[in-house]
């Protein structure tokens, strides 16, 4: 398998599931985790942490409607944005881990360029757990459509994708 191919399957399952796209702090994941370790608060109260049940590996497929040259730099920014949140990662789905897929279409109106996208979280059954959507717009820069798609538009796609994903992990932690 070639690395586009990895990086297209772990980038696409990134960006399944979250209807939520309110971003966290990037060591959000990390807080909640050491938070465990210190088990309460002053006040007794017991302190939320996501555990692997709550943070469960997340496998990302290739991304449908996007051409290679927007989805290379998509899927590295997910991955890259996934380990610094601390989401485990998995090449292929497992039985008990999450998929996200996701789905992106690209116009060109006037000076400016948007990317839509949406994303589906699923679980080992196929059941849709959330959604993730968005559209981020850019100055066209050349051509139209994809051929206006810089890679910066697609690592804050990236970016917002892993951020709403984690929101929704710990919200779902409760």
């Amino acid at each position: 398998m070639k690395l586009w191919q990895v990086i297209g399957i772990v980038g696409a399952s990134a960006l399944a599931g979250c209807t939520n796209t309110t971003a966290v702090q990037p060591t959000a994941l990390t807080s909640m985790q050491q938070r465990a370790v210190d088990a309460a608060t002053p006040g007794g109260q017991q302190t939320a942490a996501l555990t692997p049940a709550s943070n469960p590996q997340l496998t990302i497929t290739p991304g449908v409607g996007a051409p290679d040259t927007a989805m290379a730099p998509l899927n590295a920014r997910l991955v890259s944005r996934a380990r610094e949140l601390g989401i485990p990662l998995a090449a292929s789905p497992t039985g008990e881990g999450l998929t996200m897929k996701g789905y992106f279409s690209a116009f060109t109106e006037g000076a400016q360029t948007t990317v839509i996208y949406v994303w589906d979280v699923i679980d080992a059954s196929g059941n849709r757990l959330t959604r993730i959507q968005g559209q981020e717009r850019a100055p066209r820069v050349t051509g139209e459509g994809w051929a206006s798609v810089e890679p910066q538009v697609m690592d804050r796609i990236a970016d917002q994708t892993i951020d709403a994903y984690a929101s929704w992990l710990l919200a779902r932690a409760g």
